[in-house]
């Protein structure tokens, strides 16, 4: 077989690009994914605020029917005082009386409760416009990163594929039958065919070699491969 080592060598070189193009591609994946999270921060934060909104909404809608009520008061209260001058009874009189006055405290409590509502509203108008704001801020800083993100994906599927040109021609100089079995093992074993020792070990799967193995993965007078992950052994030293 020709020159062994140099063959080494080259694979050597190779699968350096190889483990660059895999990390890259890794990276790739993970990077689309950040991209759903950031989206599902913007929905997350649009939710609480929607929450905030329907909280304010509902205060409104309270105190409407609150209003409605005070109304309502007014006019028994309106009523029952016209009572007063057709009554024919002093026993109608006395209720007429008492349905004013009870009303009228019904009023008083019911113009607490908007006083209440009111200044309720008024600090969930304020925290809602500040949370617009914040709102507003967020998404727009999300969305910044957003796009960043899509730049890098853009940049690195450039560089991967520049590198898998520069790999197909490096891939040339390497012998055939070297570079079938590489590829081979590549596939099998997480983009990696080839493992160098390292002391006694395989750093490929770190199990501990043969002597007999270390010899000829020194030697290079034929490709041997590790007994354990079964990618071809090389020693540089």
């Amino acid at each position: 077989m020709e020159n062994l080592k140099e063959n080494l060598l080259l694979l050597c070189d190779l699968q350096e690009i190889d483990t660059r193009i895999v990390n890259m591609e890794q990276n790739l994946i993970n990077l689309p994914k950040k991209i759903e999270e950031k989206k599902r921060e913007i929905i997350n934060l649009k939710a609480d605020f929607e929450n905030k909104k329907a909280e304010y909404v509902k205060l409104n809608s309270l105190k409407k029917e609150k209003e409605s009520a005070l109304a309502a008061k007014e006019s028994a209260i309106a009523k029952h005082t016209a009572d007063l001058n057709t009554v024919k009874s002093n026993d109608l009189y006395k209720t007429c009386l008492l349905e004013i006055e009870k009303s009228k405290a019904d009023k008083s409590n019911i113009e607490d409760e908007i006083l209440i509502l009111m200044d309720g509203i008024e600090k969930e108008m304020s925290n809602l416009k500040e949370n617009e704001e914040t709102l507003k801020k967020s998404e727009s800083e999300i969305n910044n990163s957003v796009s960043l993100i899509e730049q890098d994906i853009k940049k690195i599927q450039t560089e991967i594929d520049v590198l898998k040109k520069e790999r197909e021609e490096f891939a040339k100089k390497i012998n055939l039958n070297i570079l079938s079995q590489y590829e081979r093992i590549r596939e099998n074993r997480n983009g990696q065919g080839l493992a160098l020792v390292d002391g006694d070990s395989c750093t490929g799967c770190n199990m501990v070699l043969r002597p007999q193995l270390i010899m000829q993965a020194t030697k290079c007078t034929e490709i041997v491969y590790c007994d354990n992950c079964s990618r071809i052994l090389f020693n540089k030293k």
